[in-house]
């Protein structure tokens, strides 16, 4: 099943829902990082809740999620768009503990610690930045709370990733569901009783449902009718050029360093691993176009 994110809407518009399959973009996150299975677990979630936020976004617009613990795992960091493109990382991809009560402790890898949502504005503008503090280290409880907290917005999320014997991500996937103000009591109850029934979003996807069979199990009885299907990955925004500017942030005094030392610079992409490599004349022809210490 290709990746891909999936919304919903009840019948009288008062429940609406997200789910996303992200099996294929998460195996890919863990190919290009390294990481050892807490860590694959606790950078799927991340990019899965992004996506899922990403979703709610208006077009143009950008997101970023950063889960910062005093945890093994250190700092997680996931950048989502509203076009389903979405990338991440996390500062200890080698982390990996033992599980807890069968399950990968995500958790335990990231402690106790914040969790900072930054949207930024199609427009001209300042990013509207948003900080909590985590509930569980989980992701999904954390982002629920933001949810409620800074947007007033009652939410359940729940995100997940199925990690196989041999590290790689046999499924992963998630769901955000919220109440709209004119809710009826009877409309949350029936949500709730949902939800506290239904296996995990990785074992849903392992099951072998997509986005809308997935609203369908959580609105069960509310009438969810599909509003929008996308295709989601993993897609990192560098380039060439924007390591280049990397470079000339450098500032004058260290590129002369590095011409006298090692005559070339790489850069490396935290989100994605590329790597761009500047050779002597490209790192003088930065010098020659700049005042000293205007690169800095």
């Amino acid at each position: 099943m290709a990746d891909h994110l999936g919304r919903g809407l009840s019948a009288d518009g008062t429940v609406r829902g997200l789910a996303a399959v992200t099996t294929d973009l998460v195996e890919e996150a863990r190919r290009r990082h390294g990481t050892l299975p807490t860590a694959t677990a606790a950078l799927g979630r991340g990019l899965t809740a992004a996506l899922l936020l990403g979703g709610l976004l208006k077009t143009g617009e950008r997101l970023s999620l950063e889960v910062s613990g005093d945890g093994p795992l250190g700092c997680l960091l996931a950048d989502a768009s509203p076009d389903g493109g979405v990338r991440g990382f996390v500062s200890r991809p080698r982390t990996d503990l033992p599980p807890r009560r069968g399950k990968l402790d995500v958790g335990g890898a990231v402690g106790r610690g914040i969790l900072c949502v930054m949207r930024v504005p199609a427009a001209p503008g300042p990013p509207y930045r948003s900080i909590v503090p985590l509930v569980s280290g989980e992701i999904g409880a954390d982002v629920a709370r933001y949810l409620v907290d800074s947007e007033q917005t009652p939410s359940v999320v729940g995100v997940g990733v199925w990690v196989e014997p041999d590290g790689r991500v046999g499924a992963a996937g998630g769901y955000l569901v919220q109440a709209m103000p004119g809710a009826s009591d009877g409309a949350i109850d029936r949500l709730e009783a949902n939800i506290a029934a239904a296996p995990t979003p990785s074992e849903l996807v392992r099951e072998g449902l997509d986005a809308s069979a997935m609203l369908g199990r959580l609105m069960q009885g509310l009438a969810p009718r599909d509003l929008e299907r996308r295709p989601v990955a993993y897609r990192c925004r560098c380039s060439r050029e924007r390591a280049l500017g990397a470079c000339i942030a450098m500032g004058r005094d260290e590129l002369e360093r590095v011409l006298t030392s090692d005559r070339r610079a790489e850069v490396v992409c935290e989100f994605c691993g590329s790597r761009y490599e500047f050779l002597e004349d490209e790192l003088r022809a930065i010098l020659e176009g700049k005042s000293p210490g205007s690169g800095a």
